[in-house]
């Protein structure tokens, strides 16, 4: 499976996977993001896959996410592949925000969150820690 990891790196640019999904998923000024509180997410070495919110970015993996500025959010994700993850929140340093980060999770159907988040700017990636080139994804926080 790590070597899925290794061979998985252009779609670590999985960002561009979002984008190329672009056509079927919001922009960034769509009025949808208004209304998500909260995400569920799988985790698997391969990518993140939303769930939740089906109509924003159900199905997509790694998708650009955008939060507005002062709201609060929950992540939720699952395991669905039995190796450990974790989800992290960064900014532009790589730095984990406000300490906006899960428990690692090793066993595949379970849970791990992340509740209560507050959208900054600062925020720029969610993050696998054990996966950064494979799960990885861009959040852009835009005020109300």
């Amino acid at each position: 499976m790590l070597a899925g990891c290794g061979g998985g790196s252009d779609n670590g640019d999985g960002n561009g996977d979002g984008g190329g999904d672009g056509g079927d998923g919001p922009s960034s000024d769509d009025e949808a993001w208004t209304d998500v509180s909260e995400f569920y997410l799988e985790g698997r070495v391969e990518a993140w896959t939303f769930v939740e919110p089906s109509d924003v970015v159900g199905g997509m993996e790694n998708p650009t996410i955008t939060l507005i500025e002062g709201n609060e959010y929950d992540f939720t994700w699952v395991n669905s592949d039995g190796v450990t993850h974790n989800l992290e929140i960064r900014d532009e340093n790589d730095e984990v925000v406000e300490d906006y980060q899960s428990d690692d999770v090793g066993t595949e159907g379970e849970e791990a969150s992340i509740e209560g988040l507050v959208a900054t700017p600062e925020m720029t990636t969610y993050i696998c820690q054990f996966h950064p080139s494979t799960q990885v994804g861009d959040i852009e926080v835009r005020s109300e």
